[in-house]
């Protein structure tokens, strides 16, 4: 028998039972026998534990091996998924002071291109703010002979000391700080050369009638409505100047005085001050038909007050009046940027504006089984408890129970796990019915509280309300469904006519859907054909029924994961192709809309059983009944150097040039706006809002910065979403 030392098993060898003859010696074991076998045994471990290393080695170096392979191809693979804007170079010329305040010169972005060269650039040496007053002058002689009434001052009231509150004033500086040198955006000096700052890229200042020559800082937007002096003095008690307001001289500089016009907001009632107005106002407008609360007649055929009763014999017309609508919920805490922000919007286009607007706080009440509807001492309980004392008197509660009431001709379903009655995709259901309800009001505004406006809410509101009334009809929708960036299409006729050359079809009066009615009032267009209508006239002086802030796009094969929810047009809700009737969709959901367009959603919903989730919905019914929507083309900045041409591949990448179907931006694309100044997830925005308001943000800006290039001044912008934020 002999062993084994790698499988310790004893096996037997073919050795002889006896031993032969002469062999005796041959087969006895040596002396040392024993010490042999010690050491071939000891040979045999020490080759075991050998082997045994070698192999755990080279397994270890393996795994090794194994890992760092796998870390380098993820490491390669997120190279390659980062999205390519990321790349791009960041723009500094936007973090600039008032102590670099200069007029004309060049910018930093985007390249001049075809939009003409840069002019003469002037430094500015003294830094004075001005008062910024975008109204008509309502007493002039060519005012009073265009629009019917006197236009009559609106008072503030009287503080809780009995002294009569001043009208708030916006101040500006004329000229645009010029942009740091490469190197200076952390706080230091005048180092490199300087940088022009960005100019927006997508839209226009001047296309709207918006100045882009001057800018605001925090201070002359905001200060007047509280922001930078204390509570005891009727302020917000944020962001207070060192050593308070003053008259005197203006520096610029970090907490430097600046003639803020300082009023003390406590113990106001913004309600009363409102309806006050539009009473001494009231010769300015168009009577409401109470006849517009039958759903079946004339609610949903209305057409616009102010044109209803144009037809005085003086030629006069009256003016329309807008609702704004501003979108919060029981529980919303309100910051001082929300005070601000809401105290502006009331002064600037309801009162200062002698009642030509209106503004609401739309509540919503989230207990749907808190009975708000039954019991007005319940009601006011609710609403003192959810908003801040000085807007009790703007607030409307609503809830979703009450919604599915009203709307109950509608069949509830699931869509991505949210219900059809639920404010997610249903956010327009209240405003149809504050619609009802009111029919005073021309237009609606759908406003949502995270929005923030650099810049005077008049101008821009009366911009886009005159710029919209001016477009034709003919290729509308096609313009609609696109960016217009200056650089990259030239003057705004340049790019219209690019648009037509693309789109030899375009829409012409309501787009036919089986089981939509069309009423009697939908318009008809003049001409039979978009051929016919050789001069562009349908439209022209027609006020929009829907204004949006962004495009106005085609969602049928896009990525937007909402575009399949349509409810009562015989489509299934699934991600199936066709996902839908003929529909449009503008997202966000902050858009114009005229009482024509809210009743027609309202009969729909109510009457016909249709509905489509919010983004959705009012654009969808405006192409459905041949209404006129418009994107307006404001100004919206990116935070970096994007080279145009691939800027304009990727947020027009669909059909033809334009933002929807196939290869469109809005879906998998979004996070392209991520450096924007306006969407739904654009980061620029907060970023851009927290320099202006003297925050620093990573390392950049703040108290060091102020104090060499001075507050930061920018041109006016819409910026959202702005959250969480003190000032």
């Amino acid at each position: 028998m002999s062993w084994n030392p790698f499988t310790k098993v004893h096996f037997y060898s073919a050795l002889p039972l006896s031993n032969p003859a002469g062999s005796s010696e041959k087969w006895r074991l040596p002396r040392n026998g024993a010490v042999t076998s010690r050491l071939k045994r000891a040979m045999c471990r020490f080759m075991i534990i050998l082997a045994s290393v070698t192999v755990l080695t080279a397994g270890f170096s393996l795994v090794t091996i194994r890992h760092s392979t796998s870390r380098a191809i993820a490491k390669a693979t997120a190279v390659a998924e980062k999205p390519r804007w990321e790349g791009f170079t960041l723009l500094e010329g936007y973090y600039s002071g008032l102590g670099r305040l200069v007029r004309g010169g060049r910018r930093e972005y985007p390249p001049m291109g075809i939009t003409g060269a840069a002019g003469s650039q002037e430094t500015l040496k003294e830094v004075k703010s001005v008062v910024f007053n975008p109204y008509p002058d309502f007493g002039s002689k060519e005012y009073k002979s265009t629009w019917q009434g006197a236009h009559e001052e609106c008072s503030y009231g009287v503080d809780l000391s009995g002294k009569k509150r001043g009208r708030p004033e916006v101040r500006t500086f004329e000229g645009i700080p010029e942009g740091m040198g490469i190197g200076d955006f952390r706080g230091g000096g005048a180092n490199g050369s300087a940088l022009g700052m960005p100019a927006a890229v997508f839209g226009s200042h001047s296309l709207l009638g918006l100045k882009d020559d001057l800018c605001f800082d925090r201070y002359g937007r905001y200060g007047t409505y509280g922001y930078g002096y204390s509570k005891e003095n009727g302020g917000l008690g944020v962001a207070e100047y060192d050593g308070g307001i003053t008259d005197g001289d203006e520096t610029g500089w970090g907490r430097g005085s600046m003639p803020v016009k300082a009023i003390d907001w406590r113990g106001i009632d913004w309600g009363e001050l409102q309806r006050e107005c539009v009473e001494k106002n009231k010769d300015r407008f168009s009577t409401s038909d109470q006849g517009d609360l039958d759903p079946e007649g004339v609610l949903a055929e209305s057409v616009h007050s102010s044109n209803r009763r144009s037809g005085r014999s003086d030629g006069k017309k009256p003016h329309a009046r807008a609702a704004i609508l501003l979108r919060t919920w029981a529980g919303y805490e309100y910051k001082p940027s929300d005070m601000a922000s809401i105290r502006s919007l009331i002064s600037e286009l309801s009162l200062n504006s002698g009642g030509e607007f209106t503004v609401y706080l739309l509540v919503h009440v989230k207990d749907n089984e808190l009975p708000i509807w039954a019991s007005k001492k319940l009601y006011e309980k609710t609403l003192r408890e959810s908003v801040p004392e000085e807007f009790w008197g703007i607030a409307e509660l609503w809830n979703e129970s009450m919604m599915g009431a009203i709307y109950n001709n509608l069949k509830d379903n699931t869509f991505r796990g949210n219900r059809l009655h639920g404010v997610y995709r249903s956010s327009f259901f209240p405003v149809q019915e504050f619609a009802y309800r009111h029919p005073e009001f021309d237009f609606v505004w759908n406003w949502e509280m995270d929005v923030r406006y650099i810049g005077h809410f008049y101008e821009l509101f009366s911009g886009m309300d005159a710029w919209a009334a001016k477009q034709p009809r003919k290729h509308l929708w096609e313009r609609n469904e696109r960016y217009y960036i200056p650089s990259i299409h030239g003057n705004w006729a340049n790019f219209s006519s690019a648009v037509a050359a693309k789109s030899p079809e375009p829409i012409w009066g309501p787009v036919p859907v089986e089981g939509v009615k069309i009423f009697p009032a939908d318009p008809e267009p003049p001409f039979l054909t978009p051929e016919e209508d050789t001069e562009s006239t349908w439209g022209v002086g027609e006020p929009a029924d829907l204004i949006s802030l962004n495009p106005i796009f085609d969602p049928e094969d896009a990525t937007w994961f909402l575009s399949g929810d349509s409810t009562g047009y015989g489509f299934p809700i699934e991600d199936t192709s066709p996902k839908g009737p003929p529909r449009r969709t503008a997202i966000i959901a902050v858009a114009r809309l005229s009482r024509k367009l809210l009743m027609r959603m309202h009969a729909e919903n109510a009457l016909h059983g249709h509905a489509m989730c919010s983004e959705m919905w009012p654009p969808s019914v405006a192409l459905q009944h041949g209404l006129k929507a418009v994107f307006a083309p404001h100004p919206l900045f990116v935070d970096r150097a994007w080279p145009l041409k691939y800027l304009e591949r990727t947020f027009n990448g669909g059909p033809k040039g334009s933002t929807g179907g196939r290869g469109s931006v809005f879906g998998k694309g979004e996070h392209n706006f991520q450096g924007t100044s306006w969407y739904y997830n654009a980061q620029f925005a907060s970023t851009l809002w927290k320099r202006w308001v003297g925050v620093e943000v990573d390392g950049a800006g703040g108290e060091k910065f102020e104090s060499v290039q001075g507050r930061m001044c920018l041109r006016s912008m819409l910026l959202h979403p702005i959250k969480g934020m003190e000032v």
